[in-house]
Parts: structure tokens; sequence; C-alpha cells
């Protein structure tokens, strides 16, 4: 029995890219799935358990116009002891120890993939998206150097969820091209390039709207 459910947790390995730790390697591209399993989180894995990731370049409460208590927000924002990491403080590209990155507010995940590059067209179909591309990978010192210059300057742009996220930051320092396999599935739905549309037509007529009323 023993052997079977070795033999099973092989066969999932393979196909969602899960590793330890302690086998990742500076210059590869991870993920970590977060919201019950319905998105990922990527980076680059720079050195021992250190990762350079993207996220918001806005922090929550400018994001969503609420504020927490003062008790909250000093929760929110102390230090990591280990790496320095503060949430809602550093904002656009990070660099922080692994538990950071794994970590989702009060969750800490347990799932830590590998992004796997030069994968077949056949396999890549039979994978979910997010997790693999058909590209050719830059050396693994090529991976690292890129990611902390972008990581030193902060400039790798405002993050937007459908055209700026973590996964095109890795995937640019991985391959030097911007690329979100999650995105590109879900946007081949044929009816969710209409409501992004709508979405952004909706946020820009609020924001011209709120512009009338202050220069008025």
């Amino acid at each position: 029995m023993q052997k079977v459910k070795q033999k099973i947790e092989k066969g999932k390995r393979i196909f969602t890219h899960r590793k330890d730790s302690c086998r990742v390697k500076p210059g590869d591209h991870i993920y970590s799935y977060r919201g019950f399993g319905s998105y990922s989180h990527h980076g680059i894995y720079v050195s021992e358990d250190c990762v350079i990731h993207f996220i918001p370049t806005a922090s929550d409460h400018d994001i969503n116009g609420v504020s927490g208590t003062e008790e909250e927000e000093e929760e929110e924002s102390a230090p990591c002891p280990k790496c320095g990491y503060q949430h809602n403080v550093h904002l656009g590209v990070v660099k922080s120890c692994l538990d950071c990155f794994l970590s989702h507010g009060a969750h800490l995940s347990e799932s830590l993939h590998v992004y796997e590059y030069e994968e077949s067209s056949t396999l890549k179909k039979l994978k979910r998206a997010g997790s693999c591309s058909t590209s050719k990978s830059f050396p693994p010192e090529t991976v690292v150097k890129l990611a902390t210059a972008l990581h030193q300057e902060n400039c790798f742009g405002l993050y937007n969820l459908i055209d700026n996220n973590c996964e095109h930051f890795a995937t640019f320092c991985k391959t030097g091209i911007r690329s979100s396999e999650q995105v590109h599935s879900v946007m081949n739905k044929p009816i969710i390039p209409i409501l992004v549309n709508l979405i952004k037509n909706a946020t820009s007529t609020l924001a011209n709207a709120d512009r009338s009323m202050l220069q008025n």
C-alpha cells in the first residue's frame, strides 16, 4: 500500500510540479496557489530562502479605500523577523523570504511549485494554465541578475491583474517576454473579454466624472 501511495504522489508531482523548498534552485520560477486554488502567485527564487516577486503597486487601503484600526495597521505592517518584508509598505517588485512569498494574509500555503519551461505542446495542453510554458528559458544566473536588477530599481511598471501581474514578471525574468498563461486561459473564454471591456469603460467613465467634479 505504501508503494502505491508513493507512485500516486510521484504522478501528482509530475503534473503539478510540486517541490519541497530544499529542492528549489536559484533562477527557478516558482508559484503557489491562493484563493482555495483559484489562482497562483509567481516569483523568482534567487538565493537560499529568498524570492523576488511582483505585487500590487498600491496598498490594500489605497485599492479598497478602507483603513483598519491603528492596531490592525501596525500588525499588518510589522516587518518579517526573517527578511524584513512589510505588507502594505513594500510594494511593486519586492524581495522576501519563502514564508512571506507563500503567505497570503493569515494563511500560509503549503504548496510550492516550479514553473516548467520548454514543455512539449502536448503536455502543456494537459496541464493547468499558469504552470508551464513551451518557451526557452535564460540560464539561471541571467534570470537571477535580471530579477535582482528589477528589484533594485523597482521598475516593472504599475501592477495590473490583466496586463502586468506577478506571472508576467516571472516569465519576463525567465524569457524576456511578459506572458501570463492564467490570463490567456481566462481571456480565451468568449464572454470574459466583453466583461473586461465593460469594466474598463465603466472605470474610465467614473474617473472622468470625478475629474469633472473636481474641476467644477
